[in-house]
């Protein structure tokens, strides 16, 4: 009779990362044009403030959801055996991976629609006639930035491919859909799908940041931009990921998950499940 019982461990940290990137935006983004240059910014709390977080705790909850897979591996690999049991916090953490998973693309589908709505502000519509304004002021006649242009088309792109994969993967976590499939289709769905798609987000919020990275009126506050907080760790996992799968790392893994231990031989040879 328990209400959702696993999906305490991954609510509490959605919530968490939620509270943490709000605050954070809402200081860069809001209290400091208010304390600096008296700018009221609050009207910003409601679609700018949001859609910053919302990327952000999808990407980590994304990240959380491979995170342990690598772990587990690494794992497996000091261990050289399969058949001692994971370090608890560990084993908990992998029998979340799906709700963290669907955690991330409900954050990023939220994301999108926010983003959709940008052109429906009233705020949007005053900022564009100064934008118009002021173009005719400087006797611009084409305000035309080919770099800008560029950025944004891939950073769209990205993310819609992103969301599109993300999107196979919630619907392959259904157990009607899930039970249809092959174990070796659905960890493909799972794990490869999964990777490309975390791969794509983090090079959407890379692609984001275009040449932000030297900008140091980025820094506000001695605050870095959040995109390049939530890269980090995408960036150690799909590292980590690479390097796991070198022929060095990955025949051994296999050997490992087929049953064999270091110091001992393997009589058989059996299929590869992977984590």
């Amino acid at each position: 009779m328990e209400l959702f019982p696993k999906w305490r461990l991954p609510a509490k940290v959605a919530v968490a990362l939620t509270l943490f990137f709000f605050i954070y935006t809402f200081l860069r983004e809001v209290l400091h044009p208010f304390v600096v240059q008296k700018k009221n910014e609050f009207y910003r709390i409601p679609i700018l403030v949001v859609n910053k977080v919302l990327p952000d705790v999808a990407i980590t909850l994304l990240t959380l959801a491979y995170l342990p897979g690598v772990l587990a591996s690494i794992v497996q690999l000091h261990r050289g055996t399969k058949y001692r049991r994971f370090p608890e916090w560990l084993n908990t953490w992998m029998l979340r991976r799906k709700q963290f998973g669907l955690l991330g693309f409900f954050m990023g589908a939220m994301h999108a629609i926010y983003s959709l709505s940008y052109p429906m502000r009233r705020s949007y519509r005053y900022k564009l006639l100064n934008w118009a304004y002021e173009q005719v002021q400087q006797q611009k006649e084409n305000s035309w930035i080919e770099h800008d242009v560029w950025r944004m088309e891939i950073y769209v792109s990205l993310g819609i491919l992103a969301l599109a994969i993300l999107a196979i993967l919630a619907v392959a976590s259904i157990p009607a859909v899930g039970n249809s499939l092959s174990w070796r289709e659905f960890i493909f769905i799972q794990s490869k799908l999964g990777h490309v798609a975390l791969f794509l987000s983090t090079a959407h919020a890379l692609v984001f940041a275009w040449n932000k990275w030297v900008d140091v009126k980025q820094f506000i506050w001695y605050l870095p931009p959040t995109f390049m907080l939530v890269v980090l760790l995408p960036s150690v996992v799909l590292l980590c990921k690479v390097i796991l799968m070198l022929p060095c790392f990955s025949k051994k893994i296999q050997k490992i998950r087929c049953g064999w231990e270091s110091g001992k031989g393997m009589a058989n040879r059996c299929v590869l499940t992977d984590l």
